[in-house]
């Protein structure tokens, strides 16, 4: 973000602090919802070709583009004339917690106390973002988590997780969840190798001590070329926060030699631990899609 960007989202947040007005919305968890479904849940036909470069059904979720802003992008009103305005995009209502979108990032609001920060929070796709507050590292205090959808497109989707600390006094402490953290986690956790066994071609994945395997044969073609000994994520992703915990759901893929993108085998579902400003992936399981399980 340039100079001149930072000054306006500082300003919008100067702006709020001096005159606090009440408006109404929610995180449309339905959206959001509606998408995990839609990408988690498709099937690749089992004969490859092109619809394996990615989920299918993707043509039916910017069809909730429109239903997704329906009602969520109330105007700040209590800004100046010359401000931009900004639209409320999550709140805690009865905590007097406020999220608002900004041009060039977002402000939010506890109770009194306002602060800035530079935040992608939105995609074409019109997803919501998702707060919550707990005491997710059990401290004694509350954080915020707030879950942001920044990433889109075919075959990519992308959530990431933040946790505010806060208090009485102003101060809003920010951790973000990396990517290249929790991929990292990942490839720690999990081993891969191709193996074959009465003539089938298997995808052996290892996670701590439990293996699967999984069914590689539709893609067991010298028209496709070899099959890569790695896996593949990171382009599908999404987080969960709710007031009881946090998890992640990752797509996992694995690389073809005919194929630009991955091709999606299952998912890694973990639970999300959150101490002394640093994310750990637990309870790491690996969960294949229907189509590949081996009979």
């Amino acid at each position: 973000m340039n100079a001149n960007a930072r000054i306006r989202l500082t300003m919008l947040a100067v702006a709020i602090a001096a005159g606090l007005a009440s408006c109404s919305s929610s995180a449309d968890d339905a959206v959001r919802e509606q998408m995990r479904d839609t990408l988690v849940q498709s099937k690749q036909t089992g004969e490859p070709s092109a619809n394996l470069d990615k989920p299918s059904g993707q043509s039916d979720e910017d069809s909730s583009r429109e239903a997704a802003q329906t009602g969520q992008n109330a105007p700040f009103t209590a800004l100046p004339p010359e401000s931009e305005p900004l639209s409320l995009i999550a709140e805690i209502p009865d905590r007097d917690i406020r999220l608002y979108g900004a041009p060039d990032g977002v402000v939010l609001q506890v109770g009194e106390h306002v602060q800035a920060f530079e935040w992608d929070y939105m995609t074409p796709r019109g997803i919501m973002p998702v707060m919550h507050a707990a005491d997710y590292d059990a401290d004694g205090e509350e954080e915020l988590a707030i879950d942001l959808h920044i990433g889109s497109g075919t075959g990519i989707a992308v959530d990431e997780l933040h946790i505010v600390e806060f208090d009485e006094t102003d101060r809003m402490e920010d951790h973000v969840f990396a990517e290249s953290d929790y991929l990292a986690q990942l490839e720690e956790q999990l081993k891969f190798r191709v193996v074959s066994r009465d003539r089938d071609v298997l995808g052996e994945i290892t996670v701590g001590s439990r293996t699967h395997h999984v069914n590689l044969a539709a893609f067991a073609s010298e028209e496709y070329g070899k099959i890569l000994d790695r896996l593949i994520y990171g382009s599908i992703v999404w987080f969960e926060a709710s007031p009881q915990k946090l998890t992640a759901e990752i797509a996992v893929g694995v690389g073809i030699e005919a194929f630009a993108t991955p091709q999606y085998i299952g998912t890694v579902q973990a639970d999300v631990t959150y101490r002394n400003g640093r994310f750990y992936l637990r309870n790491i399981a690996f969960e294949p899609y229907p189509e590949y399980i081996v009979s």
